[in-house]
């Protein structure tokens, strides 16, 4: 009997040792399947993560996600490809120029710069004050807008993309934002920094000159361009105490508001499909869908969900969201259709804030 027990045990062995040399292991999320070949860092989805920002030394970080259902990610694709370094303090966006990611810390008051086919780290840019958003305006010159040492003073940072240095500031409202580029003028959205503001500025790129500035309401920190060239900016309003102003969404055309909608205090991340007819935005816990010819404002939320942050790939047209979860802890996006289905999710860093696509 002692003998038939020993036989079994060493056969059940024998078996499972069999059946788990035929089961490949499972791949950390630094590892790269070996029959797939390396990451193409040039054909995914880039997750800001801000990381927490309690302290000063803590990192931000970056996840990369390739498309497709079999895509795989890196949970801190800057970390492994430069493994001496970290992101700054409040990583708050990634933009891609020319072959050259730029990472923006706004604590950290840089932005680190990387190669994009193998993501290795070439230098920063320093001599910025809070930075948020990069966008190129011509050969070799971006605008990089920032709050100022204190959080009041707003300006523009003019950068000279070939020698990574700052060339001279434009001044504007406090708190400048997102910005966007038609016919030849930059448009900035002045959410005030630490203070109020409520205007978007129109900047001449030749001149470096302010031409206008804009009345849109309260908070006004993203701005897109629709299939008619008309720029729509979403304001968040403000409330503090028993003090309450309500956002708006806003249609501009010729420097005019053409039309105004009112919507709920705190509705923010106005971002624009592919064909740019239609606006998505997140208000109270979900995520609003607007066809820029709709003549109301829509009442029934397009995805429930409290998403941080929303964002359309260009190169797809899904929605993703990015969940913070309880901002403690590593988050997760989730990849929705144009129609809103939800498609697949992945595990991200601590606090997604943004995105950027490749």
């Amino acid at each position: 009997m002692v003998i038939l027990n020993k036989f079994t045990f060493f056969l059940s062995l024998l078996t499972l040792v069999l059946a788990s040399a035929c089961v490949p292991p499972p791949l950390d999320d630094d590892e790269e399947d070996p029959e797939k070949g390396p990451l193409e860092f040039t054909n995914g989805i880039y997750v800001v993560n801000q990381g927490l920002t309690q302290n000063t030394d803590q990192f931000g970080s970056l996840t990369f996600i390739e498309r497709g259902e079999d895509g795989t990610s890196i949970r801190d694709v800057f970390r492994t490809n430069n493994p001496t370094r970290e992101l700054g303090n409040r990583t708050r966006s990634m933009h891609v120029v020319n072959g050259l990611g730029y990472i923006i810390s706004t604590n950290a008051n840089r932005i680190d710069v990387v190669r994009m086919d193998d993501f290795k780290y070439l230098g920063p840019i320093l001599g910025l004050e809070k930075p948020r958003f990069l966008l190129p305006v011509g050969p070799g010159i971006a605008w990089v807008s920032q709050w100022g040492a204190d959080g009041f003073q707003g300006s523009i940072a003019v950068v000279d993309l070939s020698s990574n240095t700052v060339l001279r500031t434009i001044p504007v409202r406090p708190g400048p934002e997102e910005m966007i580029v038609q016919n030849g003028n930059v448009f900035v959205a002045n959410s005030g920094g630490f203070l109020l503001d409520s205007v978007i500025t129109k900047i001449d790129i030749e001149t470096e000159t302010i031409l206008k500035e804009i009345e849109v309401g309260l908070q006004p920190q993203s701005i897109e361009i629709d299939v008619n060239r008309s720029i729509w900016v979403l304001t968040r309003g403000f409330q503090e105490f028993n003090q309450s102003r309500d956002g708006r969404l806003v249609q501009l055309s010729n420097d005019q508001i053409t039309r105004e909608f009112v919507v709920d205090q705190g509705a923010g991340n106005l971002t624009i499909n592919n064909s740019g007819d239609r606006l998505y935005y997140t208000m109270r816990g979900a995520v609003f869908a607007h066809p820029v010819s709709q003549t109301s404002i829509s009442l029934a939320s397009f995805i429930d969900f409290p998403y941080l942050t929303v964002a359309i790939d260009p190169k797809t047209d899904n929605i993703i969201g990015a969940d913070a979860r309880n901002f403690q802890v590593t988050g997760r996006i989730v990849i929705h259709s144009p129609a809103g289905e939800e498609l697949e999710e992945h595990t991200v860093g601590i606090v997604p804030i943004d995105f950027c696509f490749q």
